[in-house]
């Protein structure tokens, strides 16, 4: 055999020991090899998923970081079982109000409305807003609002306009919501505040403040004093805890303000991913007003709403009014107020809102003042417009006075009247009025105009004391009351029951005989004594044998044996001759 043919021979044996063999081969051999692939690829994809789990943790922990920065401040005490965001509705509530009076909402009100908590992650509450306002006051709300970095949103929006030209006012209807993580930072204001350290000019564009640990520490922020915003540019080092900023002021549309020491600066954080605009940007989105027909320009004129006479009444609120611009050009800028002529002593006007405040002083006397207001705007005659408000100082009211007078005393079935002396120092007398507390007897009445009280207490009326409350209302602003609790002395009719039941005489003595039959009680009167029964007061003048003669008050009266002092008649301005005997008969 040929080496060659030996070569095939081997080749082919070796091949069907290959295929009846490979099985085992691959299994021994080559199976544990795959695994080991298999095994690392594995491994690769795991280490791979853990990587990018990582890296997505990390994310969201940055992210979840953002959101707490941006977070309202979450309760500052957790009594509850429940997570819950008081605090954090409240400054929200009060940040909203602020940025609605910036933005120049008119009969604003504001009102928190649902919190939700969200298990232990969050609680989100929301606030409603309904106000008067136009577009251009409506646009800035939204552009300051989405500008503000915080965790909040608009959720509803209703605006119904009555007129579809001009600049119309529209009736605005809102709902925020705001967002409180439960794992951000705890704070008692919703942005970093600091205050002013001495008084800032309109025109200065260096202020300086107080402590500033929690403002940012490099130039670039945004601070509020009141309706203006500033543009922190400069920080300059503290000095004795006083730091100097160099601002650029009246940012975003606003106007700059004196300002006094203590004014409080506010931080206003502002959301990186909602660009500011230009004001070339901002009048662009006026020009789109969806609400109204285009029309074209029409000249404005400058008018303020209505002055009048405004009532101040002298106490620790100070008097506060604002003037109000209407029918300017928005795109000339704002109407500015100052005070004419030589302003009331402690009246300040605020140049860019128009508000007058006023806290007159002990020695401003009550009158009648005239305040003369000169506003500047390009859309005025002449470039300006001055009217007069009147303010009407007045004292406080005071309540009524009662003088001590003590009633006389209440009869039993007999008309009793009384009448409550009284005084006010600013009303006459003739301008209180009068009412009967709750409480008071039953029958009893009073005249509302005087105050005269009138009774004829009838026999259910228990003897003994009876409490009358009495309320009397002077007619100054605003009404001021004082109560009075009169006791009366109810009694019964003795004058009923005493009668002249007899009279003796020894020589000129003559002595009459009163006797309550009530009681089994009698009584010796002479000529000229006096006496008191119930009522009835008297003098005795006359004694005759079967009557006597009293006089009571101005009138002269007869009283004849047997009868009660009840019966008695008035006598003729005539007297009897007192000196008759004791036995002379009538005459």
């Amino acid at each position: 055999m040929q080496r060659r043919q030996q070569y095939l021979i081997g080749g082919l044996i070796a091949a069907v020991v290959l295929w009846l063999g490979g099985s085992w081969v691959n299994s021994a051999v080559l199976g544990p090899i795959q695994d080991k692939r298999d095994l690392l690829a594995r491994l690769t994809k795991s280490v791979s998923d853990k990587e990018d789990q990582q890296l997505y943790l990390q994310r969201s922990k940055k992210l979840l970081r953002g959101w707490q920065a941006r977070s309202f401040p979450p309760d500052l005490v957790k009594t509850r079982q429940r997570p819950d965001a008081l605090n954090a509705q409240r400054l929200y509530l009060e940040w909203l109000t602020d940025l609605a009076q910036l933005s120049g909402f008119e009969d604003l009100k504001i009102t928190p409305d649902r919190r939700t908590p969200k298990g232990n992650v969050y609680v989100a509450f929301a606030v409603k807003i309904e106000a008067d306002a136009r577009f251009e006051q409506l646009i800035s709300f939204f552009d300051r609002f989405y500008q503000a970095d915080l965790l909040h949103r608009v959720t509803s929006l209703r605006v119904i306009s009555k007129e579809s030209e001009g600049d119309p006012f529209f009736q605005v209807t809102l709902e925020a919501e705001g967002l409180a993580l439960l794992a951000a930072p705890q704070r008692r204001t919703l942005f970093a505040q600091t205050k002013l350290a001495e008084d800032l000019s309109d025109d200065a564009t260096t202020l300086k403040v107080g402590k500033v640990e929690d403002f940012p520490k490099e130039p670039g922020f945004r601070v509020r004093l009141k309706n203006e915003y500033l543009t922190v540019t400069e920080i300059a080092e503290p000095v004795d805890g006083v730091t100097a900023w160099t601002v650029e002021r009246g940012v975003d549309r606003t106007t700059a303000s004196d300002y006094s020491k203590e004014t409080l600066v506010e931080l206003t954080p502002l959301n990186a991913a909602v660009p500011s605009r230009t004001t070339k940007e901002f009048e662009q989105l006026l020009d789109a007003n969806i609400f109204v027909k285009p029309a074209q320009r029409q000249p404005y004129k400058l008018k303020l709403g209505p002055l009048g006479e405004k009532i101040h009444t002298r106490g620790s609120r100070p008097f506060e009014f604002t003037i109000v611009a209407t029918s300017y050009d928005n795109s000339k800028g704002k109407p500015e107020f100052t005070l004419a002529g030589t302003p009331l002593p402690g009246l300040q006007l605020d140049k860019t809102t128009g508000k007058l405040n006023w806290k007159p002083s002990e020695s401003q006397l009550a009158n009648k003042y005239l305040v003369k207001i000169e506003v500047k705007h390009p859309s005025a005659t002449d470039g300006k417009l001055t009217e007069t408000l009147t303010i009407v100082l007045r004292d406080p009211n005071t309540p009524p006075t009662f003088a001590v007078k003590q009633p006389p005393p209440v009869i039993i079935g007999r008309v009793w009247k009384f009448a409550p002396e009284v005084s006010d120092a600013e009303s006459p007398v003739t301008k209180l009025t009068w009412k009967l507390d709750e409480g008071s007897p039953a029958g009893l009445t009073v005249e509302a105009t005087t105050g005269e009280l009138s009774w004829t207490p009838e026999d259910s009326i228990p003897i003994g004391e009876a409490l009358a409350k009495l309320t009397v209302t002077d007619d100054g602003m605003p009404p001021q009351s004082t109560s009075l609790e009169l006791r009366l002395e109810v009694q019964d009719d003795l004058a009923l029951f005493t009668k002249f039941t007899g009279f003796f005489a020894k020589d000129d003595d003559r002595r009459v005989i009163f006797t309550d039959q009530s009681r089994g009680k009698q009584s010796l009167f002479r000529v000229g004594d006096s006496f008191t029964v119930a009522d009835v007061k008297g003098t005795i003048v006359l004694i005759a044998s079967k009557y006597l003669i009293f006089t009571s008050g101005d009138e002269l009266l007869r009283l004849d044996l047997g009868q009660s002092l009840r019966e008695a008649t008035v006598q003729p301005n005539e007297t009897p001759d007192a000196t008759q005997p004791a036995n002379a008969g009538s005459p």
